[in-house]
């Protein structure tokens, strides 16, 4: 019988774990409270208490309370020092449990221990195989991503299957053990999962989930001691104990050792019973036995549902009361700057401000309680209260107190820590035992006077970041050792010698953030409070250098590298040279080099080292292969799946070949213009996408290119020769593309030798040239900027070209080993010269719900005119990866190419691409395939209908929209199918602008439209700016700004009445800073104020809240 869990039925996907708190602004109704009127002779009690106290320390009771200590462990890694700064937890094997969590400092009731965005969520249900689902989630997340995800532990995978071939169900056997409730959705969270189980009062932390952050958050339930184990529940804690033993075994597979289902038979019995009466009592009585339980779980919720009934009763006392407990509580589950927290703040501040005033009859609810660290009436007046005490109350006071207290300080008084934590474990480490996470240790074994940080998202800091480290070897023959920030820990950052310096190469992302592996760095180095080796917050003497990566068109131009220089400075460390600043919106590697000259220079003045000492070393070692199985050579695979044909996972290292199962010309009009709109088969590839992510495309270089390239370098007759590239220097240079493989492979698949020539590498190349006037030309373009600019980059000419163009060569013509000149250039020098060819992402322009087999990616064929010159001719340049997706369309709509010259023959520059693929694996009959892959995006809709969306795509901006809308029109349908056909009466307006040159030539998706708006009865709008057909009076164009400024009360009213959300898509450096100028004018005016201080600051708030999203581009 075939595996139930490849059905094509609707699967549920259940987490083990279910969600604890859920973030809702809302507190589900209950009923009341009680009063207590003791309060009398606590000063009698409390000293009583201390005598109490201090007897117990004096005779070093033990009572064994608490869950897994320090003690018991050998060898574990922990901070050497108890401080606030540091991370409160730290991994470590526990026996019997395996891995899990242990405090590495005192933690404080409500302190934040995980903030932790998922590594991909899935809805509760789905209609797909679940293990095809998650698989191919898994294959979409980063290498890091997915050695973090297949580190957790499963249980219950299927006796029949094989692990190490069934990786997809190794993977939802993962999933199904660690899934953890995320809103509508379900979501993995390493960090989060590394927290074993503890039953009621033994759990100590709790989770939830923020909708609006996307993002789980871990508290602190009550303090924690310094190497006492982090739990939280699995699930029901509030079930008797053989129901959770027997619910954790069948899930887990394992039997619960905590402190509560360890008690004895009649000890264990009274605790089901508290957990019985807590199921059905009323909010008084379950805050006294919760008390006596020890179960603090879900006290906001409880204290919220009796603000709710004070409220209810117009009790404004009571009310405002319960709201200050409910606030209180909900800070240590939820943290302080929850909705929740602000929510019955204000309540507390004004009772008849809740929702629920005065909606029944009158009652005076009161609010006495009894808490472990607040036992004092809350109802009463304390002359009441003292006519009212006898001396039977006085007692059960004094009782009531000293155990109160007694449980408040269980940890001081029965602890058998000794006062000073355990140091044998860090004496190791810090003596040389290896401790991966320390840079300064690693430093020293391989003699490296550089350590050089990078934060990067995309992987370009990191290519900059081992560039330095190249040109460090090369100019003064010094090691340098490159290490992602997220594996190092920093308190020993003050340790670095003298004669070394720290290089921070930091990208900003985002709005103004650091990158995901960047985040520990900020943290530690902006903190005040955090104390390197030396006891303080200072790094004094260090040594160190800053360049930045960011794009000029943000806000937040290279935010995180500015905050790295300036915080270096305040703690009194010294920059060398000046900080150097990379802008992506116009020359990143011309900025770098501009500034790279002068920070060596001072380099060299700040170190007593001369240029010179180093010797240029190469990166590869390329061999040609006599004999080599033709079987096992990649000739344009990216994997070895791919040359296998073994069934996998697909992502970035192994992209699926999508079939194109059906495109089009979306534009009217093709004159000069083209957008492809390409639909492709995901169907059967365990490849799964949400509306707003991304399609990696991996384009070839055209094949003029490819050719020109094999002439210049001499290899023209070469092509299919086996070669093997071996690294030199694993540690600064991997080989980039999988190897054996042939010259014409690597040119055609494997590196961008379409994008302009590099000015950096045109002086090392100067010394292969064919003649002198090559060789001087060469460097010419090397060291003159200005002349660089004018030839090279306005001219856009690729490296084959400037070779062609040094030796006199006519690059008009069809390259050809006759009228092309070869350099003898070395082959590896070409490999570590030019950079791997990435995928270009496009917004996916559909949604699963209504294609869930299809994946749609919308596209606008690039082709523009370069910058000619004296010596540069005119000429067309084609965008590699649009214009590789136009092939494919012209290819299967058996269409001519579009692109001609006057005596009508096609232009010979008109780029042609071997679209076969590798073995002619793209080609099936008439079908093409594109290898393709699914990059995760947060740029989602809300998940409340109610909501309105505001949504801003001009040209191809309009492609993820398209998603969006189809998702509204799949929801729609299944709600008026279950709730007849007034469903969407409360649903929030979607609409929507959009903008093109005119409605009958470049109108996207024209004919649909209107035919969403149908379904959606009456809830979409689409406003369109037609900027070359409709003019404004002054004879201007119109563009979507306008349109947005018209609809100025709507977007208003949408946004601060309705708590609507914004998208925007589409160019960044005009659009959408002016449509955000726009928002600004419009909310300003809303506030009453202006557009430069109200306006700014909401729209400031709304990216905050991810009110305000963008997806744009430069």
């Amino acid at each position: 019988m075939p595996d139930a869990r490849r059905r094509r039925t609707k699967a549920t996907v259940k987490p083990q774990v279910e969600n604890q708190q859920e973030n809702s602004s809302s507190a589900p109704p209950a009923s009341h409270s009680l009063l207590m009127r003791y309060v009398a002779l606590i000063m009698v009690s409390m000293i009583g208490l201390v005598l109490w106290l201090l007897f117990i320390q004096r005779s070093g009771g033990d009572s064994g309370f608490g869950s897994f200590k320090l003690g018991a462990l050998r060898g574990a890694k922990a901070p050497a020092r108890d401080d606030m700064h540091k991370s409160p937890f730290f991994v470590a094997d526990i026996p019997g449990k395996g891995m899990g969590l242990l405090a590495s400092r005192k933690i404080k009731q409500g302190e934040l221990l995980v903030r932790e965005m998922p590594l991909f969520v899935v809805p509760r249900e789905t209609t797909s195989s679940p293990s095809e689902l998650v698989g191919g989630l898994v294959a979409q997340l980063s290498k890091k991503e997915q050695e973090a995800f297949f580190n957790l532990s499963y249980v219950n995978f299927p006796n029949h299957l094989d692990p190490d071939r069934d990786r997809n169900e190794v993977a939802l056997a993962i999933f199904q053990t660690n899934a953890v409730g995320a809103g509508d959705n379900v979501g993995i969270f390493p960090r989060m999962a590394r927290l074993n189980h503890g039953c009621s009062s033994a759990f100590n932390a709790v989770y939830s989930w923020r909708e609006k952050e996307r993002a789980l958050y871990v508290y602190a339930l009550r303090s924690i001691n310094q190497g006492e184990e982090l739990l939280t529940s699995y699930g029901n804690a509030r079930q008797p104990r053989r129901e959770r033993r027997a619910r954790l075994a069948e899930h887990y597979g394992f039997e619960c050792q905590c402190r509560v289902c360890s008690m004895a038979e009649e000890e264990s019995q009274a605790s089901d019973r508290r957990l019985e009466a807590i199921n059905g009592a009323t909010e008084k009585k379950i805050w006294r036995l919760e008390d006596e339980e020890g179960y603090w779980s879900e006290r906001g919720s409880l204290a919220a549902d009796a603000t709710l009934v004070a409220a209810s009763h117009s009790d404004v006392l009571a009310t405002q009361q319960w709201a200050e407990l409910a606030a209180e509580w909900y800070a240590y589950e939820l943290g302080g700057d929850s909705e929740q927290v602000a929510a019955m703040r204000a309540v507390a501040a004004d009772g008849t401000r809740h929702a629920r005033w005065k909606s029944r009859g009158g009652l005076v609810v009161g609010t006495t309680l009894s808490l472990p660290h607040l036992a004092i009436p809350l109802a009463l007046p304390w002359s009441q209260l003292m006519s009212s005490t006898s001396t039977s109350d006085v007692v059960i006071l004094a009782l009531g107190v000293t155990l109160a207290a007694a449980y408040l300080f269980r940890d001081q008084i029965f602890s058998s820590k000794p006062k000073s934590a355990p140091i044998a474990a860090h004496s190791k480490i810090a003596n040389g035992g290896g401790n991966p996470r320390d840079f300064i240790a690693k430093m020293k074994e391989g003699k490296k006077r550089l350590v050089i940080f990078y934060g990067s998202q995309t992987g370009t800091a990191e290519e900059y970041a081992i560039r330095l480290a190249k040109e460090a070897k090369s100019k003064f023959g010094l090691a340098s050792l490159v290490c992602d920030p997220e594996e190092y820990d920093f308190e020993n950052l003050d340790q670095l010698p003298e004669d070394c310096v720290a290089f921070f190469v930091m990208a900003t992302y985002g709005e103004g953030e650091p990158t995901d592996n960047a985040v520990q760095l900020m943290q530690n180095i902006e903190d005040d409070s955090f104390e390197f080796s030396n006891g303080s917050h200072r790094l004094d003497g260090l040594k160190y250098v800053v360049f930045s990566l960011g794009n000029r068109t943000y806000e937040h131009y290279n935010f995180i590298g500015r905050n790295v220089d300036a915080a270096l400075t305040k703690m009194g460390a010294q920059r060398i040279g000046e900080r150097g600043e990379g802008d992506d919106d116009k020359s990143m590697e011309e900025d770098y080099l501009e500034w790279k000259d002068g920070m060596w220079e001072a380099f060299a003045t700040a170190l007593g080292v001369e240029e010179g000492q180093g010797a240029d070393s190469a990166d590869f070692a390329v061999s040609e292969l006599d004999s080599h199985p033709p079987e096992k050579v990649y000739l344009g695979e990216y994997s070895a799946r791919a040359l296998t044909k073994t069934k996998g996972i697909h992502d970035s290292k192994n992209p699926y070949p999508a079939p194109l199962c059906e495109t089009k010309e979306l534009f009217q009009s093709v004159n000069d213009r083209n957008c492809v709109h390409a639909e492709l088969s995901i169907e059967g590839s365990g490849i799964t996408y949400q509306h707003g992510d991304h399609l990696g495309v991996w384009p070839t270089n055209a094949e003029l290119e490819v050719d020109r390239l094999l002439c210049a370098l001499g290899l023209y007759n070469k092509r299919d020769t086996v070669i093997g590239i071996e690294s030199l220097d694993p540690a600064l240079a991997k080989v980039p593309f999988p190897v054996p493989t042939t010259y014409g492979t690597v040119l055609r698949h494997y590196i961008d030798i379409s994008a302009v020539a590099g000015r950096q590498i045109l002086g090392p190349l100067s010394k292969y040239a064919p003649n002198p006037e090559a060789e001087a030309l060469m460097k010419s373009l090397n060291t003159n900027k200005e002349q660089y600019l004018k030839v090279v980059s306005e001219g856009c000419l690729r490296l084959g070209e400037v070779l062609q163009l040094a030796a006199g060569n006519d690059s008009s013509v069809v390259p050809t080993p006759e009228n092309t000149t070869a350099w003898n250039i070395p082959f590896d020098l070409i490999v570590s010269a030019i950079p791997r060819l990435q995928p270009r992402y496009y917004s996916i322009s559909s949604s699963p719900k209504l294609h869930p087999n299809s994946v749609h990616v919308t596209c606008v064929v690039l082709k523009y005119q370069n910058i000619p010159s004296d010596t540069v001719r005119q000429k067309w340049i084609y965008g590699v990866s649009s214009n590789f997706l136009l092939n494919l369309r012209l290819a299967t709509t058996n269409e001519a190419a579009p692109f001609m010259n006057d005596n009508g023959a096609q232009s010979t520059s008109f780029p042609k691409y071997h679209i076969e693929g590798p073995r002619g694996a793209y080609k099936i009959d008439n079908m093409f395939k594109a290898p393709v892959h699914v990059r995760r995006s947060t740029f989602r809709l809300p998940t409340n209908p109610k909501s309105p969306v505001i949504m801003v795509g001009p040209g191809t901006g309009v492609a993820p929209f398209r998603g969006f809308v189809q998702e509204r029109v799949a929801l729609a349908r299944r709600s008026i199918e279950k709730n007849g056909p007034d469903a969407l009466q409360d649903w929030g307006r979607i609409s929507l602008f959009y903008g093109c040159r005119r409605e009958d030539e470049d109108f996207l998706y024209k004919d649909e439209w209107p035919l969403y708006k149908e379904e959606l009865k009456g809830k979409f709008e689409m406003y369109c700016a037609f900027s070359r057909q409709n003019y404004k009076p002054d004879g201007s164009k119109i563009y979507v700004q306008d349109l947005i400024l018209e609809q100025r009360e709507h977007i208003a009213d949408a946004i601060l009445n309705g708590k609507g959300y914004v998208y925007i898509c589409g160019e960044a450096k005009n659009m959408s800073k002016q449509v955000e100028d726009v928002l600004a004018i419009i909310l300003g005016e809303a506030k009453g104020g202006s557009a430069a201080v109200e306006g700014v600051a909401e729209v400031k708030l709304l990216k905050e809240r991810s009110r305000l999203m963008l997806d744009v581009w430069s």
